[in-house]
């Protein structure tokens, strides 16, 4: 306001000395019809905004460059004057001659009672000529004016204006201040506007469920402005204050800073984060208003002209392992035809209802899902996640479910915790390759706004997670101890100690195993050795087993008893994901018969025995015989030597 009382005050006065000084003249004998020597001239409008710099109000001479403002001062493009004639060359001659009836002028005389626009219903309520907007240099020119009194009216302003100037008088001659004899045609004028800029901070911070915030790097946002004119929103790609371009994109704090914003409504829309995140893309326009006073109403509240809004992008992500003994791992070890338990994690962003798509599958290879078992369930903090929440269908040799978002929302910021198990197939490998269930999960990561607000799904993403099971392999020698070389043809089955195995009692003990324990044959076909006396058994987990020898080469003992061989081998594994996503997976193994390759050789001895008759053959009769006629002999002897005796 006082800008504009200021302005007003010094245009009065320069007008006032030049509407005073022709009746002055005209006093000595003057008049204006003498001097007037052009019929016409021009109002030229130089417009400046004003923010407290020293820049001068005041009407100028052509190229006056001391009312030309500082360079504190910048050019304002956009506002429009129009201009009222009030008094026409006749009546402003007839006034400067001391002639007219109107003894005094003042602005306030040609305006409504707000003293903002002229008045209507006037002869002079026209625009004179055709309105003119500043240009990139802050200039309007009204050129080929008649001589006259005119009202300078600005009727509308670049929204960064507080308010317009007032509408203030010019008169077309007028004298110099300098020198009351000289006139001017051509007048300059130089109304500044009061403007005031906004500025907003965007803090983007980022969470997987209830994990800790942190900054969020490298998310690209558009500004938009609404336009009154045509009812659009426009980008907005630089500060109208000293046109500096916007860096649209949160640096190493998650912050994006614009100033510089005039007044009018904004929005922030989000669009794109760079890398490989677990973060959902959130297209909701952040809106917001600058108002004229330059605060900013953000969420129906008004804030000092700075102000910084936080905004979370919320996390999805999944998590799959193996449960070993009641402890979960990523690699483990298990014999084929084993129900091998898992767990998969899956985290559930907090803006779950806003999702169209989160469904999570299960991929194994030579693994097979059991199905919905007893071993099956879905659960949030120990308790059944509500079936309304989910579906599940079988998928290959796994399974896929498909969560509904929608029901989901008790759901919001937790993690949801699947438990399954799946078989160890016969088909199963026994290297470093091992036997991989991957699971994914699926969720929408980019989310639109519909015409009515409404979210729906631009784009999805696949996150993958994966726990390996390894097998291994038992290798055994049979070699005779005479020759050091293999035997083959020589038979054995494997047995292990299994709380649920068949083997037991009688059973066990006929087979040399501890008959207080169950067993568990191993082997479905019999073991055989090959001409190099080896036979082997793979698919096995670490632990001790039981060889039985069921049947040995010709010549050579039966085992007495069974032979104990210990599956001892480490695996060691890595996992690592590049930026696209993609798992690798490093494995060793130690402690087999030699670096990495899962396999524990043992030697089995056998010795030559003595070669007995069978019972019930030809040779056992013959030799009774044999024996009988012995003993016929002997008895034979008896009685010849009791004979002899009698006659002595």
């Amino acid at each position: 306001m006082k800008l504009k009382r200021l302005f007003t005050a010094v245009l009065s006065a320069a007008l006032a000395l030049s509407l005073c000084a022709m009746p002055a003249m005209a006093a000595d004998g003057s008049t204006a019809a003498d001097v007037w020597t052009q019929n016409s001239g021009s109002i030229t409008i130089h417009k400046y905004e004003y923010n407290g710099n020293d820049a001068k109000e005041s009407t100028g001479e052509n190229t006056d460059e001391k009312n030309v403002p500082t360079d504190t001062a910048r050019p304002l493009e956009g506002a429009t004057f129009s201009i009222y004639q009030v008094m026409n060359r006749t009546q402003l001659q007839a006034y400067y001659d001391g002639l007219s009836n109107v003894s005094s002028v003042k602005v306030e005389d040609y305006l409504n009672d707000t003293e903002d626009a002229i008045k209507e219903g006037q002869s002079y309520s026209t625009p004179f000529v055709l309105p003119q907007t500043t240009d990139e240099k802050g200039l309007a020119t009204f050129n080929s004016l008649e001589l006259g009194l005119y009202v300078v009216v600005e009727t509308a302003t670049p929204d960064k204006v507080t308010s317009p100037v007032k509408p203030f008088l010019v008169s077309v001659p007028m004298t110099k201040a300098s020198n009351l004899n000289e006139w001017l045609y051509d007048i300059h004028v130089y109304p500044k506007n009061g403007t005031t800029y906004g500025e907003v901070k965007i803090h983007k911070t980022a969470r997987v469920g209830n994990g800790a915030e942190s900054p969020l790097k490298g998310v690209t946002f558009t500004l938009e402005k609404f336009s009154d004119t045509d009812k659009t929103w426009k980008p907005v790609t630089e500060s109208e204050s000293d046109n500096t371009k916007f860096d649209l994109k949160t640096n190493e704090e998650g912050i994006v800073s614009v100033s510089g914003l005039s007044q009018g409504k904004y929005r922030f829309i989000e669009q794109s984060i760079e890398g490989n995140t677990p973060y959902i893309i959130d297209k909701k326009p952040i809106a917001f208003e600058v108002t004229k006073k330059g605060e900013i109403q953000y969420n129906g509240e008004n804030a000092a002209p700075a102000i910084e809004i936080p905004v979370i992008n919320e996390g999805a992500a999944i998590e799959k392992k193996i449960d070993k003994n009641d402890a979960l791992t990523k690699s483990t070890d298990y014999s084929v035809g084993d129900h091998v338990p898992y767990q998969i994690k899956v985290t559930v962003p907090w803006n779950i209802a806003k999702l169209t798509t989160f469904t999570v599958t299960d991929r194994p290879t030579n693994l097979k899902f059991d199905g919905k078992t007893s071993d099956f369930s879905v659960q949030c903090e120990n308790t059944a996640v509500e079936e309304a929440a989910y579906t599940v269908v079988n998928s290959g040799d796994g399974f896929t479910i498909t969560f509904i978002p929608a029901n989901m929302t008790d759901y919001a910021g937790k993690d949801i915790i699947i438990k399954y198990t799946a078989t160890l197939q016969d088909t199963a490998d026994q290297t470093t390759t091992g036997n991989t269930n991957s699971a994914s999960l699926v969720y929408t990561n980019k989310i639109g706004v519909d015409l009515k607000g409404n979210p729906t799904e631009e784009d999805k993403k696949e996150t993958k997670d994966e726990a390996v099971v390894y097998t291994f392999k038992v290798k055994v020698h049979k070699t005779a101890d005479d020759t050091q070389k293999g035997l083959s043809g020589v038979e054995f089955d494997l047995y292990k100690e299994d709380a649920n195995g068949t083997v037991k009692d009688d059973a066990a003990r006929a087979l040399g195993l501890d008959a207080s324990k169950k067993w568990t044959q191993i082997n479905k076909e019999k073991l055989v050795s090959g001409k190099d006396g080896y036979l082997e058994q793979g698919g096995l987990a670490n632990g001790d087993y039981y060889l039985v020898e069921t049947k040995t080469a010709e010549g050579y003992n039966l085992l007495k008893s069974p032979v104990k061989v210990t599956l001892n081998i480490k695996e060691t594994t890595t996992f690592t994901k590049d930026a696209d996503g993609t798992i690798t997976k490093t494995t060793t193994f130690t402690g087999g018969d030699e670096q990495n390759i899962g396999v524990h050789t043992v030697n089995v001895v056998n010795r030559k025995g003595f070669t007995l008759p069978v019972t019930g053959g030809f040779g056992t009769l013959l030799f009774s015989g044999i024996g009988v006629l012995l003993v016929l002999a002997g008895v034979g002897v008896l009685f010849s030597l009791k004979k002899k005796s009698n006659r002595a």
